[in-house]
Order: structure tokens, then sequence, then C-alpha cells
């Protein structure tokens, strides 16, 4: 076996996420993820109104619909494996996801399957009250998904219009919470301390996202993007690595 020291791992292993984010092969991973989530949704779902539909007709032999829960539980179970992963790979962050999420599409299959249940019973009577219900949850979840969505474009657009008018220091990390030897990354709050403009000692605190490699510590340097105007404006204050000078910087380290 041959073994190369003459690159830096750290360096390769950055330069190999950085190819894998917006690839179509994580798109991809995506769409499968999502689809496999969907179609558990649907045969779960199915199922349950199975034995309601063996009770009605009466039958000693139990209807397929029933067997569909043993496929529907593990799709739904490996779909949200494979997106979560695809979504770490494209977005190159712990924990997010480019579209809409896995929650609203588990729900528009647990609606589909319910209405595919339910218009099979010989009598539907009030039981049509609980695809309706699902059919609500999956649209409140899609919405507020596409709310989180417009929210983080806005955000965009903000720190777009900050690389050109803003003003870049450099600051301290005063606190970051520590984690586990097992846990694979942190989601918390990062606390750091920059000197705007006029000389004032500032502190603001962000939540963010980052995996174990990249994780800083207390005591590291960082970097602030801020409006000179606005200091004390926490909403238009971005925090990242030491040296960060672009949008990615400044998205790096953001949930």
């Amino acid at each position: 076996m041959k073994y190369n020291n003459t690159k830096d791992p750290i360096e390769m292993r950055k330069q190999a996420i950085a190819k894998q984010k917006g690839s179509m092969s994580s798109l991809l991973g995506i769409l499968i993820g999502h689809t496999m989530i969907l179609l558990g949704g649907i045969l779960i779902a199915r199922s349950m109104f199975g034995f309601l539909e063996q009770e009605m007709t009466n039958s000693n032999e139990p209807p397929l619909a029933i067997f569909s829960m043993v496929a529907g539980l593990p799709l739904i179970i490996f779909g949200f494996f494979v997106h979560t992963g695809a979504s770490r790979r494209f977005t190159g962050k712990l924990l997010s996801s480019p579209g809409i999420g896995s929650g609203p599409v588990l729900f528009i299959g647990f609606a589909i399957g319910a209405w595919w249940g339910a218009l099979s019973l010989p009598v539907l009577g009030l039981l049509w009250l609980i695809p309706s219900f699902l059919s609500l949850i999956a649209g409140l979840l899609l919405l507020a998904s596409i709310l989180v969505r417009r929210r983080r474009s806005v955000r965009y657009d903000v720190l777009t219009r900050m690389i050109k008018e803003g003003k870049i220091a450099a600051a301290l990390i005063t606190d970051i919470p520590e984690i586990d030897p097992g846990s694979g990354g942190l989601i918390g709050t990062i606390t750091v301390k920059f000197t705007d403009i006029a000389g004032v000692d500032r502190w603001v605190q962000k939540t963010g996202q980052w995996k174990r490699l990249d994780l800083p510590k207390t005591g590291d340097a960082a970097t602030v993007l801020y409006d000179p105007q606005y200091p004390e404006n926490n909403s238009r204050i971005w925090i990242g690595p030491a040296g960060s000078t672009t949008i990615a910087d400044f998205t790096l380290w953001h949930s």
C-alpha cells in the first residue's frame, strides 16, 4: 500500500467536501430520499386503514394493504438516512436541507395513503376526518417550510449587500459548547467579541452548526461582518472563520 504524506489531509478533505456541495449526485440522493419517505408514508397510512377494511368486510384473510406496513416503515427510516446524508453533502452543513425538508414530505405521504385507504372502505362515515386532518398538517408543514426558505432568502439578500457595504472585523470566540467524543458535530450558540469601527467592544451570539472536524474552540480567532452604521443590530451581523471575506465564508457556520 502506498501512502502520500506530501499533501495536507485536512485541506484535501475540505476540497472533497467542496466538490460535493451543490453536486448533481447529492441532489439525486435528496430526491431519492424524499421518494422513499413519501412512499413509506403512503404505505404506512394505507395499511392502517387495512385493518378497518378487514373488520368492515368480516374477512378472515388479512387484506394485502396490511402487509404494506412491512415495507413502509423501512422505507421511511432509510429514506431519512439517505436524505440527511445527501443534504449534508449538498449543503456542506451538519443539518440542512435545500428543499422543503423531509417532514412535509412524510405527512404528504400520510395524507395520500389515508385518502387512499379511506376511499377504499365500504362505508366512510366520519373516517374522512382522519385524512382531512393529515392533509391539514401536511399543508401547514409545507407552508412553514416555504416561509423558512423565504426567510433564509431574505437573509441571503441582506448578506449580499453587507459584503459590499459592511465592515469586516477580527473577532475572538469567547464561548462555544464542547461536544462529546462520540458526537458528529454541534448545533448550538457561539459567542464572539469584536471591536467596531468606533473602538467599542461588542459581543454577539449566533446559533450555528459545525461538523466535528470544523468545530472551533473557545479562544480561537473568528471574523465578524457587521453594519458599521448599526453595529448594535445583531440581525445584520454574521460570524465566520478567521480570514472570512466571502458570502460562502459567512454562511459556513450559520444554521
